[in-house]
């Protein structure tokens, strides 16, 4: 399926591009800690893919503008969450476009302020396959962000741009594994080198969750290696807002 730019910025500044959320849940305890907000595209035709759409707005400055409307909207839903469970979070993708202006990053914290959600609880997941963050204005961007009260979580590790280089340059609260690693666990080499790797992030203060958990067992050995989180098809797809809704009133009851 084929998106042209002006396409895709009429969708989005309809409305029409919205977050659907897939559970971050808690290895130790097998609880869900929150959600990540992806963009998806709904049309009476059939659901646009994101590979369809997303490369289009990284192409250029659509990608700020696109992130900042999933934001505000996961922002709303996440207020509403709240309520229902204090403390719950929302993880969102920050491009690295994002960093490149103060206008950008400003966008960003005044969303979250204006949303009045729990502070702490919205961690930025920086995603790097487009191309890596500026060395000069970069960590700085990212210090601003976190001194606002948003932790930055490193995502799609070891996929696209990112490497040990940016966990050693920027300022970071978190990694996450990119998805293939979960499906090469069972490989001679995988365990110990994601054991070593999460063991090194732990010295320096970093939490980890492994992407793309398909299996009970991938899970297991995740939790067993060290990694603090889990995300991946084993808990949930990503889904619609109102099936969120439907977990937090049915853990609560």
């Amino acid at each position: 399926m084929s998106v042209d730019a002006g396409e895709l910025r009429r969708a989005v500044r309809a409305g029409e591009v919205i977050p659907w959320y897939q559970p971050i849940v808690e290895l130790a305890t097998g609880t869900i800690q929150g959600v990540e907000a992806l963009a998806r595209w709904p049309r009476p035709d059939g659901m646009v893919p994101p590979d369809a759409f997303i490369p289009v707005a990284e192409a250029d400055d659509l990608i700020l503008e696109l992130d900042l409307a999933v934001t505000r909207q996961a922002l709303a839903d996440l207020s509403r969450w709240q309520r229902l469970r204090p403390g719950f979070e929302l993880n969102v993708n920050l491009s690295g476009r994002r960093l490149d202006s103060d206008a950008g990053v400003a966008d960003l914290i005044a969303a979250v302020d204006a949303a009045g959600v729990t502070p702490g609880t919205v961690c930025a997941e920086l995603t790097e396959t487009a191309r890596p963050v500026a060395a000069d204005g970069g960590a700085a961007a990212l210090d601003r962000l976190r001194a606002a009260g948003l932790p930055i979580w490193l995502d799609d590790f070891g996929a696209g741009h990112t490497s040990l280089q940016d966990v050693i340059r920027l300022p970071l609260d978190g990694i996450k594994f990119d998805r293939s690693f979960a499906g090469q666990l069972d490989l001679p080499r995988a365990e110990p080198l994601l054991g070593a790797l999460t063991a090194a992030a732990h010295r320096i203060g970093l939490r980890v969750s492994l992407e793309g958990i398909e299996t009970g067992a991938q899970a297991e050995a995740a939790r067993r290696l060290g990694c603090d989180l889990g995300q991946g098809f084993l808990w949930s797809p990503p889904v619609p807002a109102q099936q969120v809704d439907g977990w937090l009133r049915a853990s609560d009851g």
